[in-house]
């Protein structure tokens, strides 16, 4: 005798029933616990500073152009010697990009000039150098990062240098004081000496003799007469 066939459909529904309530039931669970919060990126911190062994601290902000910007890092003047020299931070969108250390000059001495050209922004770097001496080192925003070539750097025998646009090309052009040794360094004559910079290089266009002494005022033009001594190699 064969069993009842309308037994069958009732068994399979109840174990359907018991099967949907089991994923129910496992659904609410799975939404009682909260999904992990997501893991936090801990700030980018300020590289070291080339200078940082000195306590050297940030100054102003220059900003350059492309969202580029460049600050000075001075150091306090030291009580011994040291050959620490300048140092410039770039910067990019407010963050870090680089450091640039320079050849020549005093770090605690050091004073940044720049001018935001479109064309190709450039600084300069104007320091003390000795007793009586200074230096001058331009900086080039060059794809993305500060490009410094020897040829653009000059030393002044008897004066730290400034910096200007004096031709308004739209670079900055370096004037400083330079000594004719005749006859020697202490009775010799002070002459302004301007220089230009073209292409990668500062090139001497000219000198004139300082008058004022120590209250002389340098030059607003770049200058053409004679020079006492042979320009800085």
């Amino acid at each position: 005798m064969t069993g009842n066939p309308l037994r069958a459909p009732s068994s399979l529904g109840r174990v359907a029933a018991v099967l949907a309530g089991l994923l129910l039931v496992a659904g609410c669970a799975s939404q009682q616990h909260p999904a992990p919060a997501p893991s936090t990126v801990p700030a980018a911190r300020q590289p070291t500073a080339p200078c940082a062994a000195l306590h050297c601290a940030p100054g102003p902000t220059e900003p350059l152009t492309g969202g580029y910007a460049v600050r000075l890092w001075s150091e306090p003047q030291p009580t011994g010697a040291t050959s620490a020299t300048p140092v410039v931070e770039l910067l990019r969108g407010g963050q870090h990009a680089g450091w640039w250390t320079g050849r020549l000059g005093f770090g605690w001495s050091a004073t940044l000039t720049c001018l935001a050209t479109p064309a190709e922004p450039n600084c300069v770097v104007t320091s003390a150098l000795g007793a009586h001496a200074g230096s001058a080192e331009t900086l080039l925003l060059r794809g993305g990062a500060l490009a410094s070539p020897a040829t653009a750097s000059v030393v002044f025998d008897s004066s730290a240098p400034t910096a200007a646009d004096l031709d308004g090309d739209g670079r900055l052009d370096v004037t400083g004081m330079e000594n004719d040794y005749k006859p020697n360094y202490a009775q010799g004559h002070n002459y302004w000496a301007t220089y230009r910079l073209s292409g990668s290089a500062l090139h001497r266009t000219g000198c004139t003799p300082v008058a004022g002494g120590a209250a002389a005022v340098p030059p607003h033009a770049l200058l053409h007469g004679p020079c006492p001594v042979v320009p800085q190699g």
